[in-house]
């Protein structure tokens, strides 16, 4: 009995040690994932591993399920276990950048590949290797659930995101922070605007609307200035030597031109898609002004019926939304695909090339509308309702698509379509908390009467695309599994995502003073449905260690500029400063921005050298 004890304490004390030394070679791997269609690509295959095995790195093979053609390579970096604390990983985001240059140095003179070129390059230039992604860490990942994503009221984890993820999305999630934190300020000013037009029913634009566009710039030179400063001198890396250019996995060697030509044929699609959007917009504000005037100013037809009158004039509303939604998702694909058919050898300049495509097209698209209302039409309650509009759908679009995922984005589609039926049925196409509900409520009995009653019965192809879920499969092969996940969106794409959000608080800010509100409350959820998506939903994003650009910082300046002429033309029009000339109002704003600028960041240089100060002395002690 005694021996059987102690045969089974030392199984135990086996197994206990294997499964942490499986562990701790799983920390750091990189997976390749293959197409293996003839003899020749299996030599190849076997040619790979003994190349790796060569250069000290340990590899481990296995199949798809789905596909015999597809293998799947994970390659190790053996290195020593890890001294973890509380608030760490075990799998360091420096170790996969080294394991995964040292793979891309690896060179070939045999089966025809060239010998002064990256061997692993050439076999994705012919498609043999199809992807290369880096594996997650379990531990980790349950980490950082329960710190990040689950731990909503707490801090967010920052340095062991910065050792998981990279300096990149680290840099992200803090700025996200500090962003979502100043919003307090708008929020309660708003909020104080709002109680005043609730007092004054018939006044939309008064001297408090002057006002709250005075802080809200105030405001605006504190989150400006203030990130900067914490950009440059808080953040933990911000005073490390990082390497700028860091290449990307899916680049495959080419000739330049080559290159260049297909820059200028990404260049004509925008510029078509871009006339397209011009054209359809336009096309629909000119139905959407001439339905008002035929049904409602001039009442051109009054034997038709009342409800066919609204369902008419509300249709070149509907659609002028959706056309912004759709021709932003269509729009961003299409951008993504032809960045990487670009083939740039860089992240950062892959990145840099995705957001030309993207930053001025979406702000277009996000705007135009809004600034038609307001300088063209000159309707402020129609303003304030596309405002809200626009933000209630972005957001559910966003967080909600976000966390869904490609499978169940159809549920979202079913609670959009919901809430259309419902404003249809009641007072009008304006989003409201109720309507939301309802529309979400609608959608839950749906899906339930689809699991309890139409479970077994078989659907055309399109009704299941469009109404019901597909079925997610389970595999037994974990490397299997994460090769089905999603890439990772550039964090570039969240920034772009937060600039236009920026522009609907400040740009009409009289208008609609609870937009703030609204993306306060947006942004608590935004970072965990960012950060879920980001380390539950999708592949491992390879880490990167550059210094945070300065590009965004500069774009929100620039929105803040225009926030000076729009709230100045509103204000104008509204004559509540009598009839100031609007260069003297855009002259008056911008000196009170710029004032307050001014006076902000010499604040936070005195904050900056106070923390230089204190770095100095540590560093000599």
């Amino acid at each position: 009995m005694l021996f059987s004890a102690s045969l089974n304490k030392f199984f135990k004390f086996s197994m206990e040690d294997t499964t942490k030394r499986d562990e701790r070679s799983d920390v750091s791997s990189v997976i390749l994932q293959l197409s293996i269609k003839t003899n020749d690509e299996s030599e190849v295959e076997k040619y790979l591993k003994n190349l790796l095995n060569d250069n000290g790195l340990s590899v481990r093979g296995s199949e798809s399920s789905e596909d015999p053609t597809v293998r799947f390579l994970q390659v190790f970096l053996e290195r020593s276990p890890l001294e973890t604390g509380q608030n760490s990983v075990d799998s360091s985001g420096k170790d996969i950048r080294v394991l995964y240059e040292m793979i891309l140095e690896l060179q070939c003179g045999s089966h025809g590949y060239k010998p002064d070129e990256s061997f692993v390059s050439q076999l994705r230039k012919r498609k043999i290797i199809t992807e290369i992604f880096p594996m997650h860490n379990k531990r980790d990942r349950q980490f950082l659930m329960q710190s990040w994503v689950s731990n909503f009221w707490g801090r967010q984890p920052i340095f062991a995101i910065n050792e998981y993820f990279g300096t990149d999305i680290a840099t992200y999630f803090s700025w996200m922070g500090f962003y979502t934190t100043s919003l307090l300020f708008p929020c309660l000013i708003g909020l104080v605007q709002k109680a005043q037009q609730y007092e004054n029913p018939g006044v939309q634009i008064s001297w408090i609307s002057v006002w709250s566009v005075v802080t809200n710039f105030f405001w605006a030179a504190f989150f400006l200035t203030g990130w900067g400063s914490i950009n440059n001198n808080v953040l933990p890396w911000s005073r490390e030597k990082n390497s700028k250019y860091v290449k990307r996995s899916k680049f495959s060697p080419q000739n330049k031109t080559i290159q260049r030509v297909k820059q200028a044929v990404s260049l004509l699609i925008t510029v078509i898609v871009f006339v397209l959007l011009i054209a359809t917009s336009y096309s629909l504000l000119k139905l959407d002004y001439a339905t008002k005037e035929a049904f409602i100013t001039n009442n051109e037809y009054p034997n038709v019926p009342d409800f066919i009158k609204t369902m008419l004039v509300l249709i070149p509303e509907i659609f002028l939304s959706a056309t912004i939604i759709v021709f932003d998702t269509v729009y961003t694909s299409i951008a993504e695909k032809l960045t990487s058919w670009e083939n740039y050898r860089f992240i950062n300049t892959h990145d840099n090339a995705l957001i030309a495509k993207l930053i001025f097209f979406r702000l277009f698209n996000s705007f135009h509308t809004l600034l038609y209302i307001a300088f063209v039409l000159k309707d402020l309650d129609l303003l304030e309702v596309r405002l809200m509009n626009l933000l209630i759908v972005q957001q559910i679009k966003s967080n909600v698509g976000e966390v869904l995922g490609s499978d169940l984005r159809v549920r979202l589609l079913q609670v959009l379509v919901s809430l259309v039926l419902v404003s249809f049925l009641s007072e009008g196409f304006v989003v409201s908390v109720e309507k939301l509900i309802a529309a979400c409520v609608v959608a839950t009995v749906l899906y339930v009467i689809r699991k309890m009653f139409l479970g077994n019965l078989k659907f055309p192809k399109l009704l299941k695309m469009f109404v019901f879920v597909k079925e997610r499969k389970s595999y037994d092969n974990h490397v299997e599994k994460e090769s089905l996940l999603r890439d990772y969106d550039s964090t570039y794409l969240d920034y772009l995502e937060m600039l236009i959000q920026y522009g609907y608080i400040l740009l009409f800010s009289p208008v609609y003073p609870l937009a703030a509100l609204f993306a306060f409350a947006n942004n608590l959820i935004e970072i965990h449905t960012d950060a879920f998506r980001l380390v539950k939903m999708s592949k491992r994003p390879f880490p990167t260690y550059a210094k945070p650009s300065k590009f965004w910082q500069y774009g929100f300046t620039l929105m803040t500029i225009c926030g000076v002429v729009t709230n100045s033309q509103i204000i104008r029009n509204s004559n509540v400063l009598g009839n100031i000339p609007l260069s003297r109002s855009i002259f008056v704003f911008l000196v009170i921005f710029i004032i307050a600028y001014i006076g902000v960041r010499k604040f936070f240089r005195g904050v900056e050298r106070n923390i230089q100060q204190s770095f100095d002395n540590d560093k000599s002690g």
